[in-house]
C-alpha cells in the first residue's frame, strides 16, 4: 500500500504519531508549529508594493476683455466741457500688452456742414487693475492714440503698456473721456460725432 502524506497530515504525524488518535485541523497545526501566542494577524507580510500615478496638467496663457468698456453717459455734449467714464473687466492670467488706438483722432462730423465743428478733439485717461495693484497710466490725446508709432502715449502706438510681470485674473479697468468746450473764436458743434476706439489685449511674448 501507498501511502501519500499531505503537508497536513506531515504536521500531524510529527505532533502524534502515526498510531495517535489526536486529531487537528491544518490551521491549528499551523498555530501549534509556530507557538503559542501567535494568532492569524501574525502572519508575515509579503513584499510591499507601490502604486504610482503621474498626474499632468496644462493651462494656456490667456488675457481677454472679460466685458467691454460701456460710456456711462447716453449722450455726450460737445458745446459745453465735459466728461465720460466706462468700466470694463480684464481676465489676463499671463503678464500682457494693452494698447488702446483711436480710429479717427478725436470726435468727427458725420456731415460736414459750412460753419460748424468738423472736429472736437479729445483726451483719454486709462486706468488698470492688475493682481500686483493698481497702475495709471495717465492722459493722452485722442489725435496720438492714432499715431501708428506713438506720440510719448503710455498706452498707444508701439507695443502700447506692458504690465511687466504682473497679471490681472479677474480684475477690472476704467476708461474716462474729457473735452472742453468750443472757444469764442471756434464753430459750434452741431450734428453728429464719432470716433472708433480700439482696445487691444495680447499676452506678453
Amino acid at each position: 500500500m501507498t501511502i501519500t502524506l499531505h503537508r497536513a497530515s506531515a504536521l500531524l504525524l510529527l505532533l502524534g504519531g502515526i498510531g495517535g488518535a489526536a486529531t487537528a485541523s491544518a490551521g491549528e497545526l499551523g498555530v501549534a508549529a509556530l507557538g503559542t501566542g501567535y494568532t492569524s494577524s501574525d502572519a508575515p507580510l509579503g513584499a510591499p508594493t507601490e502604486l504610482r500615478i503621474d498626474l499632468r496638467g496644462e493651462v494656456s496663457a490667456r488675457c481677454r476683455m472679460a466685458s467691454p468698456p460701456m460710456l456711462a453717459a447716453d449722450r455726450l455734449d460737445f458745446n459745453r466741457q465735459g466728461d465720460a467714464k466706462a468700466h470694463f473687466g480684464l481676465d489676463c492670467n499671463a503678464p500682457f500688452q494693452l494698447r488702446v488706438r483711436s480710429g479717427e483722432g478725436g470726435f468727427v462730423a458725420e456731415h460736414g456742414l459750412e460753419g460748424v465743428a468738423r472736429r472736437i478733439p479729445y483726451e483719454i485717461s486709462v486706468n488698470v487693475d492688475t493682481d500686483s495693484g493698481a497702475n495709471a497710466l495717465g492722459w493722452c490725446r485722442a489725435d496720438q492714440l492714432s499715431d501708428q508709432q506713438g506720440s510719448g502715449c503710455a498706452f498707444g502706438g508701439g507695443e502700447g503698456w506692458s504690465s511687466g510681470d504682473a497679471t490681472a485674473i479677474n480684475r477690472s479697468g476704467t476708461m474716462s473721456l474729457r473735452w472742453n468746450g468750443p472757444g469764442a473764436t471756434d464753430d459750434p458743434a452741431l450734428g453728429r460725432y464719432r470716433d472708433t476706439i480700439v482696445v487691444e489685449l495680447a499676452v506678453r511674448a
